[in-house]
């Protein structure tokens, strides 16, 4: 069975997430601060979806496997499956609530982005192999 409890793993999925909702309130509060609460909410709502998505994406693919064949199944699978998560969330999110887009797609997207920026290497220079 092939376990990932490597550390620097978890660690780097932890970042991930914890920057993914920190972006989210910082937008989230400077909206409701410059444009009041629709702004705020859209933001905060934008974010989560981006948080929601990626923290499944995160619990799926961190599970035990019995192979590197069944890990790479989870992973396309877990992709999909955020993918559509992503777009119902959306769908549901403009059917029932009355969002301010911009703000709501700014978040979103400043989401998407923290899997790369938690991502960059910390500390001076690269580590060696």
């Amino acid at each position: 069975m092939i376990l990932t409890r490597d550390p620097a793993t978890r660690r780097l999925a932890a970042r991930i997430l914890l920057a993914q909702a920190a972006s989210t309130a910082v937008l989230a509060a400077t909206s409701f601060g410059l444009w009041g609460g629709r702004h705020g909410y859209s933001a905060l709502a934008g974010g989560a979806i981006g948080l929601v998505a990626q923290l499944y994406m995160t619990l799926a693919v961190l599970r035990p496997t019995r192979s590197a064949g069944g890990a790479l199944v989870r992973l396309i699978i877990g992709q999909l499956t955020k993918v559509g998560l992503t777009a119902a969330l959306f769908v549901l999110v403009g059917r029932t609530a009355k969002v301010v887009w911009a703000p709501l797609l700014v978040a979103y997207v400043a989401a998407l982005m923290m899997v790369w920026v938690a991502a960059l290497p910390r500390g001076g220079a690269a580590k060696q192999c």
